[in-house]
């Protein structure tokens, strides 16, 4: 890509009338015929009833009132609503508007048009500080991106018959709140050298709307160098397994602008400048089937939730021009279920979604049966249960994986989960992450860590002398082992977590080992996960710290050890040392040495990141002995060591409970 921005910078770009060459697919007809589709018709029918209600109701008000909630507490989803809102009653009526027989909707969107383009700022509060003029001027963030992407297309669309007036005020628009400050003045932003989606999204989104708006050859010129700088920029975020830190959701965001934008510039330039090219570009856009694990569930670290849902047109793209192989059902999001009702992932999803790419899962077997993701430090397994009688009512095949979750506590959307693991059953993670929280002032800000969301009190990982996991780079998962078999039934991995727990004064070492086994004895119908934490304490001599106290001992409130495990499901004691959580289709059985380990469950009340309450349950293993210097099991006579050994059985739900003869 770097010999292509040398290209653009010596080498004359064509000079553009009216029509655009970007714009081939970007044409009303087009559109029109498109939606008429069957497979569309369900997206048609939730978009035009949004569209309608639109007609009939005024914008909502981004009043100052609202503006101001962010700086002065903090609360940003009161404006959000009222921001993406307004966005998605103007992508409705604009898609209304295809249709030369609705006269109604073309004026409404003229009108809409108007004014959104006189809002006091196309940016988000909760990205502008405290709001002052000084940081709105100039300013460009995600949503300003967004803003001028979606104006200039639909400008482009509906060229013919919008008011000129109108288009003037929208190019007069895009050239002083995006154009001027990025590509003539050339202030910096952040976000240029990112190596995460904001780089992609908002040089994408700006991108675009200078393909489609500007009839200035240096602008242009400026721009496309200016974005596929941002492009490499985002790139250099991914290792060369595609794997995303920031998780499933921002891959939708980030590589889904970034695949937006390269196919308008190859388009534009007419094949000359393809940035869709490469074994890393084709890693990255394989990164959704690989985290997925069944029944559209996720692996969902970071801030994403496990119900993820990917752009049909995205994925059809890059089924034709990267060679991707589909392998799940074809499923066309609604408009509503994006809750900030994306133009380009409408749009596109109109212009691009192709049944002919999708296929049935598990019909011939997944695509992807695991994945080490050696980048990242992301390992996930997948595998079928195929005992007759063990299957759903449905009568297809049970769907069972884990993943288990390395990397560093400094990453773009980061939790402290460093050793955090899923078990999957019948597409719900039963021990599950609990993804996204919602965003206020608080989830950004320092002392982020203390939120549940992102704590590791919030994940199936322990608590140690009282410690959760520190932030930073510095606490890192090293990977001592990694193996996973070719048809994803067996994985071993080893993590040595020690770093992440730097306030833990007597722990010496501690590491994590994974052994998970498909019908692991042969005879019955189930998966298996062995999990080993091995927890080495400095003696007395090297620490005044207690290397473990009592779980009763009312000075320490608290057990050195506390291993936790988190789920949605309520856990039921089947007798000691035996615990059962009951999905949907699927049992998960853990057995643990009720001799050495305390079990309590309680309720963890919450929101998600949509403000809606939700109730994880975190099951605890306290320690309840007490070990002496004489209790050394490892070779230095300096260390002592204890070992936490829990065997989980995943079975389905009408099969033999293997776990209640274990």
């Amino acid at each position: 890509m770097e010999d292509s921005i040398h290209e653009v910078e010596n080498e004359n770009i064509n000079q553009r009338g009216t029509e655009s060459r970007a714009l081939s697919s970007l044409n009303a007809d087009r559109l029109l015929e498109k939606l008429s589709r069957p497979e569309l018709a369900t997206l048609y029918t939730d978009l035009k009833a949004y569209g309608e209600r639109a007609l009939n109701e005024p914008l909502p008000s981004l009043s100052f009132r609202l503006y101001r909630q962010f700086s002065e507490t903090g609360e940003r989803k009161a404006y959000e609503q009222a921001y993406f809102d307004r966005r998605g009653r103007l992508a409705a009526v604009a898609m209304l508007a295809l249709d030369s027989a609705r006269p109604d909707a073309l004026q409404a969107l003229e009108e809409m048009l108007w004014d959104v383009c006189g809002e006091y700022t196309w940016c988000l509060p909760a990205h502008l500080g405290t709001g002052e003029v000084d940081q709105v001027n100039g300013n460009i963030d995600l949503f300003a991106a967004e803003t001028v992407h979606m104006l200039a297309e639909m400008v482009t669309i509906h060229a013919d018959r919008l008011d000129r007036l109108v288009i003037e005020r929208i190019r007069y628009e895009a050239e002083r709140r995006i154009f001027a400050p990025l590509y003539r003045d050339q202030q910096k932003f952040h976000w240029q050298t990112a190596d995460h989606n904001w780089s992609a999204v908002c040089g994408g989104c700006c991108g675009m709307a200078a393909l489609l708006l500007s009839e200035d050859e240096t602008t242009l010129r400026e721009s496309i160098s200016h974005t596929v700088g941002c492009m490499n920029a985002f790139l250099s975020g991914y290792g060369e397994d595609g794997g995303c830190a920031e998780g499933i959701g921002y891959w939708v965001y980030g590589f889904g602008y970034f695949t937006y934008y390269a196919e308008m510039l190859r388009e534009y330039s007419e094949g000359e400048l393809d940035l869709l090219t490469g074994s890393k570009i084709a890693a990255i856009a394989a990164f959704p089937l690989r985290v997925h694990l069944s029944g559209g569930t996720f692996v969902n670290y970071s801030d994403s939730a496990e119900q993820e849902e990917i752009p049909s047109g995205l994925l059809s793209l890059l089924a034709s021009r990267v060679g991707l192989q589909v392998d799940l059902p074809l499923h066309i999001p609604l408009f509503t279920d994006d809750p900030c009702h994306r133009w380009a992932h409408l749009v596109r999803n109109v212009m691009w979604s192709d049944p002919a790419v999708y296929g049935d899962e598990g019909a011939s077997g997944q695509v992807e049966r695991g994945f080490i993701f050696q980048n990242l430090g992301w390992m996930v397994a997948k595998g079928v249960l195929h005992s007759p009688g063990n299957q759903r009512s449905s009568g297809a095949p049970l769907h069972v994986a884990i993943s288990v979750k390395g990397g560093h506590n400094d990453e773009p959307h980061n939790h402290n989960d460093l050793g955090q693991f899923i078990i999957h059953c019948g597409g719900e993670n039963i021990l599950c992450d609990p993804g996204a929280g919602l965003y206020t002032q608080a989830y950004f800000a320092p002392g982020r860590e203390r939120l549940f969301h992102i704590s590791s009190s919030g994940h199936n990982v322990p608590l140690i002398e009282g410690q959760e996991q520190s932030s930073g780079q510095q606490a890192q998962a090293h990977v001592l082992e990694a193996k996973l078999a070719a048809d994803g039934g067996e994985l071993n991995t080893t993590l040595d977590l020690t770093s992440a727990y730097p306030g833990a004064a007597s722990l010496a070492r501690y590491t994590r080992q994974f052994h998970w086994a498909l019908n692991p004895d042969g005879s019955r119908d189930g998966a298996e996960l062995r999990l080993i934490d091995r927890f080495q304490w400095k003696s007395r001599r090297e620490s005044s710290a207690e290397p473990f106290s009592s779980a009763d001992d009312s000075d320490a409130g608290y057990s050195s050890v506390v291993e936790r495990w988190v789920s949605r499901v309520q856990p039921e004691v089947v007798k000691s040392g035996n615990l059962r959580w009951q999905g949907v289709h699927g049992t998960v059985h853990m057995v643990y040495d009720a001799n050495h380990w305390q079990v309590f469950t309680e309720a963890m009340n919450t929101v998600d990141h949509d403000n809606v309450p939700v109730t994880f349950y975190r099951t605890s293993l306290s320690w309840t002995g007490v070990i002496n210097e004489t209790d050394v099991r490892i070779e230095s006579s300096d260390l002592i060591e204890t070992v936490c050994e829990v065997h989980f059985s995943i079975e389905p739900k009408n099969g033999r409970n293997r776990g209640e003869h274990t």
